[in-house]
């Protein structure tokens, strides 16, 4: 069974997180996002991160991190000889495909703030699928 750059764990890390959000002051869910998925590494370690990488499929994690970046860099941007650049990469763009798929399902934006009702439609969302 999958370990790492699962829906379930990205779901797990916004379920354990969201309530720390609640009425921030010109906060929106996009800055939630960058803060879980974006300012600190999903992987520390060259092993784990190889062994990561390897379980989830080599070629298919290349090919995902090479497409993401050719269509937002226009350029292969990620280091793909590191391992930890190819594994925290790969949950980014995972977390980002998931958050943006449960803000849909929640109606709302990833810009709107992070108001006590917002996040609270959020936690329903996650929890309901």
């Amino acid at each position: 069974m999958a370990k790492y750059f699962t829906d379930e764990e990205i779901k797990e890390t916004l379920l354990d997180n969201l309530d720390g959000y609640e009425g921030i002051d010109s906060y929106t869910f996009d800055d939630v996002f960058n803060d879980l998925f974006n300012s600190d590494y999903y992987i520390i370690g060259y092993r784990e991160a190889e062994e990561a990488v390897e379980d989830y499929g080599i070629f298919k994690a290349l090919e995902e991190v090479q497409k993401f970046d050719v269509e937002t860099f226009g350029e292969w941007d990620t280091d793909y000889t590191d391992p930890e650049k190819v594994a925290n990469m790969l949950e980014y763009i995972h977390a980002s495909e998931y958050m943006q798929n449960m803000i849909d399902r929640a109606g709302l934006y990833l810009e709107d703030e992070t108001t006590i009702e917002n996040v609270n439609k959020l936690i329903e969302t996650l929890k309901e699928y």
